[in-house]
């Protein structure tokens, strides 16, 4: 076959072309360091790339989640440690006590635990970046102060047991809070089974004893009324010493219903089982009731309560205060709710610190992550800089070969003689 002059030429021209577009993009390429500039580049590149930008994009929105609330938590854990010292230090003030100490001393004494209640009152209301630390979900209210008549301190909030939660994962949340209640709040638990018998509209009652303030005594009654097959309706009331109600209307019922397999109570007023806040401040009585450890069994009902503390650290402190100008020394109850407050805020400081180390190892998978998608988008669009180079040198010195040959191939026109 013969090769014509018009084949040679339209090869020729095909050829230097395609350099010529190699060269282009190369130098777009080292320009702009990425291999694909546009999707017809590489469709399944780009494809590819697609996803792992997005999914990038939510990592990195679950890193800054992790880098705020570290802040948080780090400021929780340093108020912990500082008002758990604060208390150390009043036991050891108080333990110095005797029966033999001066009323001077014990009036000493005394002013010193009013500095360290307030000492421990400010902590209780810190902040971090404009939020409450021990407020809950309540950011707006200062969580502790005193009564109007100055006498005790309550809190101020409707509720401070609120969680807050941020999202280190697509399906993982965490909890970066520990709420006023958990840490200064009295907290009745109820526990044991109602048995799975109890005919609808009968009654099973269950009582405690609880504390104002001031450290009197009240008599928590609670009743469960079945209603439906695993359904209560669950009402308290509050009373004095001589039986008589201290609330002024009757609370609102709770409707509980129990998993009819396991028993476990499953929904309180069709929502996930918390802290029921019960607040009477004409009695001053404060505290949080707790039924989520109430099951429903086949066995005889048995119901119990227990309380974390009779009274706050707060309240505590006020009545010692009070009982050292009376020239009184503390009781052994209120050493004893002293030192277990203690003990308990060095639990919530063990907490604390094991909510750092989560979202510690959240940010480190998040960093392995990102790491790996990054790896995977520079190998579909990044570009090996010296490669390139060399590539384009090459391109570019056929390039010029191209053009000699041109040059030297190209008709003779009558300009060439003139």
């Amino acid at each position: 076959m013969r090769i014509s002059d018009i084949i040679l030429s339209s090869d020729f021209v095909h050829n230097f072309t395609n350099a010529k577009s190699k060269v282009d993009e190369l130098q777009t390429q080292i320009a702009t360091g990425n291999k694909i500039q546009q999707p017809s580049d590489s469709p399944d590149g780009t494809a590819n790339l697609i996803g792992w930008n997005s999914q990038l994009d939510q990592l990195n929105t679950y890193s800054d989640n992790i880098d705020k609330a570290s802040s948080f938590v780090q400021d929780t854990t340093s108020t912990m440690e500082s008002i758990q010292t604060e208390v150390t230090n009043v036991l050891t003030k108080l333990g110095s006590l005797n029966s033999t100490t001066s009323s001077a001393n014990l009036t000493n004494v005394s002013d010193q635990i009013n500095q360290s209640l307030q000492t421990i009152l400010g902590l209780a209301n810190n902040s971090s970046d404009g939020k409450f630390i021990f407020g809950g979900t309540d950011f707006s209210t200062q969580p502790f102060g005193f009564t109007s008549d100055n006498t005790s301190i309550e809190v101020k909030p409707n509720d401070i047991s609120g969680v807050q939660n941020i999202r280190t994962s697509q399906n993982i949340s965490q909890q970066i809070n520990m709420s006023g209640t958990e840490v200064f709040g009295t907290i009745v638990s109820g526990s044991g089974n109602i048995d799975s018998s109890t005919t609808i509209g009968s009654t099973v009652n269950s009582q405690s004893n609880i504390y104002d303030a001031l450290g009197n005594q009240y008599t928590f009654d609670v009743n469960y009324t079945k209603t439906a097959a695993n359904t209560y309706s669950m009402t308290y009331d509050i009373k004095d010493g001589g039986g008589t109600s201290v609330l002024s209307q009757p609370p609102a019922a709770n409707t509980l219903v129990f998993n009819a397999t396991s028993g476990v109570l499953q929904t309180v007023n069709n929502q996930s089982p918390s802290l029921i806040h019960i607040k009477i401040p004409n009695q001053k009585i404060d505290f949080s009731f707790d039924a989520s450890s109430v099951k429903e069994a086949s066995s005889a009902s048995s119901l119990a309560f227990s309380a974390n503390q009779k009274t706050d650290i707060f309240n505590t402190l006020i009545s010692i205060r009070n009982s050292l100008q009376a020239g009184n020394l503390p009781t052994q109850d209120q050493m004893k709710a002293i030192s277990d407050f203690n003990s308990r805020m060095l639990d919530n400081i063990s907490k604390d610190g094991n909510n750092t180390n989560q979202l510690s190892n959240a940010k480190s998978l998040i960093g392995n992550q990102q790491t790996q998608l990054k790896t995977l988008m520079t190998n579909v669009q990044g570009v090996d800089m010296a490669q390139a180079v060399m590539d384009l040198q090459n391109q570019q010195n056929l390039l010029q070969m191209s053009y000699k040959l041109a040059a030297t191939v190209t008709a003779q026109s009558l300009l060439n003689y003139m």
